[in-house]
């Protein structure tokens, strides 16, 4: 089922709306119109729909104040306006802001209509999950190597700017690649799953998880008072971490390997602390591995 919140003053319009879309939705579209604005966004700051078919003569053609209002109001939703007339320069402006499709109401058919209801809604979707993957990891539902940037680069400024400390901890399961030989990638897969998981439980909502590729994860933690709390975090990690992993009933026995970097004591920006939070984990790996290190202590 499609739920639509249709915008239209006219209600001549609106009941013409309504019956195309109860005509060519065969059941599967739903319609609830409102015929001012200031209601839509009422409705949607307290309702659920799917998509918003919006009467164009609401839009402020020199500003598309409307769309603004709307997007404002629930920035995900797929809009399709309705048209009057066919202005190219108008409809360019409107897909520019953000809109999934325009259509002329004089030209509609009601499977022209429903379709286009349906290719809004369709390629919204395809866009959150076009953003989703180009943010998060998609075996662990962490956030990848990108977003983690991002977020570090940011919370390096506010620490900057409010003259706090944060702390980076990068992870490397040890011997890998020689327990992937051993029970194979999917196997693997399940183990690294099992690592996000476990990391979560060790931070807090504020922190930010993530998996930089392989079997490397890394933890942003903000807000920190002194090394001694990300080495806390580090310890908890590998108490979470030593204990063997259930994958298709055999316990598989991982250790992991810490590099500690706080800033600003190991560094003032972003790649500087993710070089020495990696030569810590490097060297706490080389000597054996199961435990973590912080370039203060070589």
């Amino acid at each position: 089922m499609i739920r639509v919140l249709l915008v239209e003053e006219d209600e001549i319009e609106a009941r013409g709306a309504r019956a195309m879309l109860k005509e060519a939705g065969h059941g599967q579209i739903e319609v609830t119109h409102v015929t001012r604005l200031s209601t839509a966004l009422r409705r949607l700051n307290s309702e659920s729909f799917d998509a918003i078919l919006l009467d164009g003569g609401l839009v402020d053609t020199h500003g598309l104040d409307t769309l603004d209002l709307v997007q404002a109001a629930l920035a995900r939703m797929p809009i399709v306006v309705m048209t009057d007339q066919d202005d190219p320069a108008s409809e360019r402006k409107a897909i520019q802001r953000g809109v999934q499709d325009v259509i002329v109401k004089k030209q509609w058919t009601p499977d022209q209509l429903a379709r286009s209801v349906r290719h809004a809604v369709d390629r919204k979707r395809a866009e959150r999950s076009l953003a989703y993957l180009a943010q998060y990891d998609p075996l662990t539902a962490l956030a990848n190597r990108a977003l983690f940037r991002d977020r570090l680069t940011h919370a390096l400024a506010v620490a900057k700017r409010k003259k706090h400390e944060l702390g980076v901890v990068l992870l490397g399961l040890d011997r890998f690649n020689e327990i992937i030989g051993q029970v194979g990638p999917e196997a693997g897969n399940a183990l690294l799953s099992s690592t996000a998981e476990r990391l979560k439980q060790c931070m807090r909502e504020v922190d930010t998880v993530a998996r930089l590729g392989g079997d490397e994860f890394t933890c942003l933690l903000e807000g920190i008072t002194c090394k001694s709390d990300t080495e806390i975090v580090a310890n908890r990690i590998i108490r979470a971490m030593d204990k063997p992993v259930k994958v298709e009933d055999q316990d598989i026995p991982v250790t992991t390997s810490l590099g500690v970097a706080v800033f600003p004591l190991d560094g003032q920006e972003v790649d500087e602390l993710m070089a020495r939070a990696r030569e810590a984990l490097t060297r706490a790996q080389e000597s054996g591995g199961g435990f973590y290190l912080h370039p203060a202590q070589w």
